[in-house]
C-alpha cells in the first residue's frame, strides 16, 4: 500500500487506499474540481485539539472530524500536517500544527478511537521547518526526537511528533514530501503563498 498519483479528468491529487477508506490530498491543479466532486464538511480551524464527531454534533469549529462515514470529512492545509485514522467504524482526520501537536490532538483521537490504522499526508519538512526557541523549548519537554538542530537553530519534524503520539505500529503509510520544497504540487504559507491545500477522509459504505 502506498500513496499514488492520481487523475480524473480535472481533478488531481494522492491517493492512499485502505479495504473501504480512503486518504485524498489535492494537488493546486483541479481543486476546485475535486471539492466539488467529494463535497467534504470543513471546520473553522483554530489549531486546537478539538474534535468534533460531525454524525451527532453541530459544532463546525476545530481542528478535527470524525464521522461513520456518511459524510466526506476533511481540513485545510497550508504548511501543517493532515492525518487520517481509520477503524472499522469511524473514519477520522486532523490537523497538526505545532500548536495542536503541543495541545495534544493527536493523543485525542487516539483516545476517542482506540484501535486504528492511520495515514500521513503531505506538510512542511524539517528540511524547511525552522521554529523559534520559545517553540523549541516546549517540543524539547514534550516531543524531543522531532527537534533536529543545525548549529544555533531549530527545525521540527512534525510528522515524527505525530508517530510519537499515535505510535509506528498502526502506521500505514505517508506521503513524503515537503509543502514547501514542492511548489508544483502544493501551496505553501512559508513560502508566501495564499493557498490551501486540502486534505480529505472518505469511506466507501458499500461494495
Amino acid at each position: 500500500m502506498k500513496w499514488r498519483l492520481t487523475s480524473q479528468g480535472e481533478i488531481h491529487y494522492f491517493q492512499f487506499t485502505w479495504h473501504r477508506d480512503s486518504a485524498i490530498y489535492s494537488l493546486k491543479k483541479g481543486q476546485d474540481a475535486i471539492i466539488q466532486n467529494l463535497d467534504p464538511v470543513f471546520l473553522k480551524q483554530i489549531h486546537s485539539n478539538v474534535i468534533v464527531d460531525i454524525d451527532s454534533k453541530q459544532e463546525r469549529t476545530g481542528d478535527g472530524l470524525i464521522s461513520a462515514g456518511r459524510h466526506n470529512i476533511g481540513v485545510k492545509i497550508a504548511d501543517c500536517l493532515p492525518v487520517y485514522l481509520f477503524t472499522p467504524e469511524k473514519i477520522c482526520i486532523i490537523h497538526c500544527g505545532w500548536r495542536g501537536v503541543i495541545e495534544g490532538i493527536a493523543k485525542q483521537a487516539r483516545e476517542m478511537l482506540k484501535e486504528f490504522q492511520y495515514v500521513l499526508g503531505a506538510s512542511i519538512g524539517p528540511c524547511c521547518y525552522e521554529v523559534q526557541h520559545d517553540v523549541a523549548d516546549r517540543f524539547i519537554q514534550s516531543h524531543p526526537n522531532a527537534l533536529q538542530q543545525r548549529e544555533s537553530r531549530y527545525y521540527l519534524d512534525l510528522k515524527t511528533a505525530v508517530i510519537d503520539d499515535l505510535g509506528r505500529r498502526a502506521l500505514l503509510g505517508s506521503l513524503n514530501y515537503c509543502t514547501r520544497c514542492h511548489p508544483e504540487y502544493f501551496y505553501s504559507h512559508r513560502r508566501g503563498d495564499s493557498g490551501r491545500n486540502y486534505a480529505i477522509a472518505t469511506r466507501r459504505l458499500t461494495d
